[in-house]
C-alpha cells in the first residue's frame, strides 16, 4: 500500500511537532509537510504555479480551525473556489484538526465538501489509526 502524503496547517508549532512525531512512528504515512497558515498552503498547492502531476502533493490535509489572518474554514472555502478554477491536487482528503468542542464548528465542517473528518488535538497514540480509518472510509 502506498504511503499517505500529509500536510498539517497549524499556527502552533507544538501541535505540528506532535503530528509529525506521531505520524512518523505510525505505518503508512509519508513525511509531514508543515504550514503555519492557510496562505502558505494555498500558495504552495493551489496556485497557477503548481504542476498537478507532481508526486509530492498532499493527499491528506490536517487543517486547524483557529489561526490568525485566515482561519481553517476560510482556507478550505478558498481551496474549493480555486479547485473549480482547476488549481490544486486532483485527489485530497481534508480533516479538521482542532481543540474546538464547539458544535457549530463540527456542523460547519460537515457542510464543506472537502472535509472528511474531525480530529481532536492533541493527537494521541490512537490518532494515527483514526486518521487512517477516516482517510480510507
Amino acid at each position: 500500500m502506498n504511503k499517505i502524503p500529509v500536510a498539517v496547517v497549524d499556527d502552533d508549532s507544538a501541535d505540528r511537532y506532535i503530528v509529525k512525531r506521531r505520524l512518523s512512528k505510525a505505518e503508512g504515512f509519508e513525511d509531514v509537510t508543515e504550514f503555519t497558515g492557510g496562505h502558505e498552503l494555498l500558495e504552495r498547492f493551489f496556485s497557477d504555479q503548481l504542476d498537478t502531476t507532481s508526486q509530492d502533493l498532499p493527499l491528506l490535509i490536517l487543517m486547524d480551525i483557529n489561526m490568525p489572518q485566515m482561519d481553517g474554514f476560510e482556507t478550505i472555502e478558498e481551496m474549493q473556489k480555486r479547485r473549480t478554477k482547476g488549481y490544486g491536487p486532483e485527489s485530497m482528503v481534508v480533516m479538521m484538526f482542532t481543540s474546538s468542542n464547539n458544535p457549530s464548528d463540527r456542523e460547519r465542517a460537515g457542510n464543506l465538501d472537502l472535509v472528511k473528518g474531525f480530529i481532536t488535538k492533541p493527537l494521541d497514540g490512537s490518532g494515527a489509526e483514526v486518521i487512517r480509518t477516516l482517510y480510507y472510509a
